[in-house]
């Protein structure tokens, strides 16, 4: 085998595996635990990881009952008095609000308290994501960061939630399309 042959040899060598790790890898998130999420869904018997903090809820059937976001890793950087304030949001087969719930946090009890009393969690249910991102809602006197972190936190990942199935409608990219097609 000449010198060059070799080097071509080794230069394709190099190109396939530079062009396989570009492929993306699927990425296996924690399963949902459908017990975890009966009370919003009392006929769930499936939960489907379709992105991080994203979650499908299926009944027996296979049928589409609902979604439910996590807020983390997204919103992180949203805090409220004392931190991030991390939500459960949970949306209708039609993507509407059926319930959000703030998670384990480092607020304070008593202004988290003020936040579940004056009704903020429920100012969003029954509207689509669309109308949740648009609504104006008032933060509650007495806990108003607390409030704020729980508003924009749901706001954010509410968008997050936007981007991500316009992402899953788009066409696959050009390295998904060069490598399905062997």
């Amino acid at each position: 085998m000449n010198t060059f042959n070799r080097i071509a040899g080794g230069l394709l060598l190099a190109g396939v595996v530079g062009l396989s790790a570009c492929v993306p890898t699927p990425v296996q998130y924690p399963p949902l635990p459908v017990e975890r999420i009966q009370a919003f869904y009392s006929e769930a018997a499936q939960t489907q990881a379709i992105d991080t903090s994203f979650y499908e809820v299926k009944d027996a059937e296979g049928n589409l009952l609902g979604t439910v976001l996590f807020s983390m890793p997204f919103t992180n950087d949203v805090k409220g008095f004392n931190g991030p304030t991390p939500l459960l949001i949970v949306l209708d087969n039609e993507d509407r609000i059926m319930s959000v719930k703030m998670m384990d946090n480092q607020e304070t009890p008593r202004f988290e308290q003020r936040v579940a009393d004056g009704g903020l969690y429920e100012a969003w249910n029954g509207l689509t994501v669309e109308e949740a991102i648009g609504k104006e809602v008032d933060a509650i006197s007495g806990a108003t960061y607390t409030s704020t972190g729980v508003k924009n936190t749901l706001k954010t990942r509410l968008e997050v939630y936007q981007r991500q199935l316009k992402k899953e409608r788009t066409e696959p990219s050009f390295w998904e399309r060069l490598f399905t097609k062997f």
